[in-house]
């Protein structure tokens, strides 16, 4: 198997992060070798995250060229002392962790996606858009095979990222209570809402969506929305305060990039309200609130930027079984230029997953 490798392949890179930054498709690009514990993958597709995006306008001071970190593939190669020789052949996923140390306090309580020595793939390590990628062995992710490959790319940050933000809102929210998703329409958003949904049959939750335009509004009201407010078109504070009775919401899950959708939050929270951060802003953007306002309203805030590998496994099995289904939007690997720019410019219903050449 082996010998059918090439020496050099396909992959998209990242020119001139910043206000001039563009993909660029090398055909001569050096297939990577796996190192100790590493594999290496053939590639079968990768999703966009708007953490590439992050790197692509030269926001992340962790850059590599190669980006995204929502890939598919095969395992093709082993490197040395890997230790699950039944790795060859599967088919994984290789999601935002890259790698974990599995042995400081956050890996040994369970909470690996906070691991203060982890490794981040599109960033620390060369990302998914290119035919071969090297991979740690141990945080691949086995895709059951009732999923394909382009509907399991979007959960390997994304949904695992809702998956995390939901699970910080579990003691915040009591049967009959509301939930704020905003950014409902996007790549994060709309599998939030899904997973919300299933949330909502549990405790009856009331889940308002936030997003904008007529289409964006159908597609979250679809996926289980009770209430849709366009923030172009609506004041997003006093139309919660309204749905609530004037209470406010008791949790929101905050996604997009946009810091107004920051600032409102903290706007139309409840007293004791709970407040997720999932949204990736520019890195100076501040909250605008002080030690003695949050002290006084009892609010609590959380950041989210991805899930634990556990909860990654459960989200497969539910997209396996069709319990949550991603929208996405399929497209040949030439266009990932002109999908970069419509990420950047919020200009998709879903998430967008591209097919890497064979």
């Amino acid at each position: 198997m082996a010998a059918s490798i090439p020496s050099v392949q396909t992959a998209a890179l990242i020119k001139d992060p910043g206000p001039n930054a563009r993909i660029e498709i090398r055909h001569d690009y050096p297939v990577p070798q796996p190192g100790r514990n590493e594999v290496l993958l053939k590639m079968e597709c990768s999703g966009i995250c708007y953490s590439d995006i992050y790197v692509y306008t030269g926001n992340n001071p962790h850059y590599n060229e190669v980006p995204c970190h929502e890939g598919v593939g095969k395992v093709i190669q082993l490197g040395p002392e890997v230790a699950d020789s039944t790795l060859l052949g599967q088919r994984v996923g290789l999601g935002w962790i890259y790698s974990v140390c599995g042995q400081c306090y956050n890996c040994t309580a369970g909470r690996d996606n906070w691991c203060v020595n982890q490794a981040n793939t599109g960033t620390d390590k060369p990302g998914t858009m290119q035919q071969y990628v090297v991979a740690n062995a141990d945080y691949l992710m086995p895709i059951p095979d009732d999923l394909s490959s382009a509907h399991a790319a979007p959960f390997l940050c994304g949904g695992v990222t809702m998956a995390g933000a939901l699970s910080l809102c579990n003691d915040a929210l009591a049967d009959g209570d509301t939930l704020v998703i905003s950014g409902s329409g996007g790549g994060l958003g709309h599998l939030g809402l899904q997973l919300a949904s299933k949330l909502k049959n549990e405790k009856a939750l009331r889940i308002i969506a936030i997003d904008t335009g007529s289409a964006k509004k159908s597609f979250s009201l679809s996926l289980g929305a009770n209430a849709f407010i366009d923030f172009k078109t609506e004041d997003v504070i006093q139309k919660v305060m309204e749905l609530t009775n004037g209470k406010g919401a008791d949790a929101a899950i905050v996604v997009p990039a946009a810091t107004e959708a920051f600032d409102q939050a903290l706007n139309y929270l409840k007293f004791t309200g709970t407040m997720v951060c999932a949204g990736i802003t520019q890195m100076d953007y501040r909250l605008p609130i002080s030690p003695t306002e949050l002290e006084y309203r009892g609010l609590v805030i959380k950041g989210c930027h991805v899930g634990t590998k556990n909860q990654l496994k459960q989200l497969l099995i539910s997209a396996a079984k069709k319990e949550v289904v991603p929208q996405v939007e399929i497209s040949e690997f030439d266009r990932t230029g002109e999908l970069f720019e419509r990420v950047k410019r919020g200009d998709i219903i879903g998430r967008f997953v591209v097919q890497i050449p064979q």
